[in-house]
């Protein structure tokens, strides 16, 4: 077998959850509450793209899971088969990090428009108010700021893997270093895991921040 023993952690992969849109339906003119909403409509408006792509990112990996486990059983003298299942497996790699790509520019665009917040700064009065806007434009930065190391140690990942791939049909690999390759990846997929759970817990703490501003700024008004 050309497992020789060793195996690959199972993916485990984690749904990034989303910023929740839930504002008051109400008309409150031009005041801070308003502006402040609308603001929150264009972020979560332009995170589209990366709402809609989460679970076909999560249905590419299973497949390319699939496929892994699926190459670890056959023997060295399926060379052909292997060699099918290899490029098949390195084209789903390649189809998710599209998506990824796609899911990273809706992020970024979203991220771009957090300089609109100062603008919004400089237009109130108000210090409670002011207090409140920065409480969201934290939360969102914090946001954005995990985004991008999630991303960065994504990329890793597929490198490593890309890497174990190709290393499954080279003539000279040796087990043992099938082996280690295996560990980096298992590694960081550990990582990537963080990762995510971190991206999570920020979000969830955007949507708290939201929903305390707002609650703040009707009792204001």
């Amino acid at each position: 077998m050309i497992r020789g023993g060793y195996v690959m952690k199972k993916w485990k992969y984690v749904v990034p959850l989303c910023f929740v849109l839930l504002l008051s339906a109400c008309s409150f003119g031009e005041t801070t509450e308003e502006k402040l909403s609308n603001f929150l409509t264009e972020i979560h408006n332009l995170e589209a793209d990366y709402r809609d792509v989460q679970m076909q990112i999560a249905e590419t990996e299973q497949k390319e899971q699939a496929n892994f486990q699926s190459m670890m059983e056959l023997t060295k003298d399926q060379k052909e088969e292997l060699k099918t299942q290899v490029e098949e497996t390195a084209r789903l790699l390649e189809e998710r990090l599209v998506l990824v790509e796609k899911e990273a520019i809706s992020i970024n665009s979203a991220s771009d428009k957090l300089t609109d917040i100062e603008i919004l700064l400089s237009e109130t009065d108000s210090e409670s108010e002011k207090v409140s806007i920065q409480q969201i434009e934290e939360a969102l930065k914090n946001r954005y700021t995990a985004y991008s190391d999630l991303t960065e140690q994504y990329h890793a990942l597929a490198s490593l893997q890309e890497k174990l791939y190709n290393m499954l049909i080279e003539e000279t690999a040796e087990v043992t270093t099938i082996q280690e390759q295996v560990e980096e990846v298992n590694k960081q997929n550990d990582v990537v895991q963080q990762s995510v759970e971190n991206f999570n817990e920020l979000t969830v703490e955007l949507n708290k921040v939201k929903e305390e501003v707002f609650t703040s700024l009707q009792k204001e008004d």
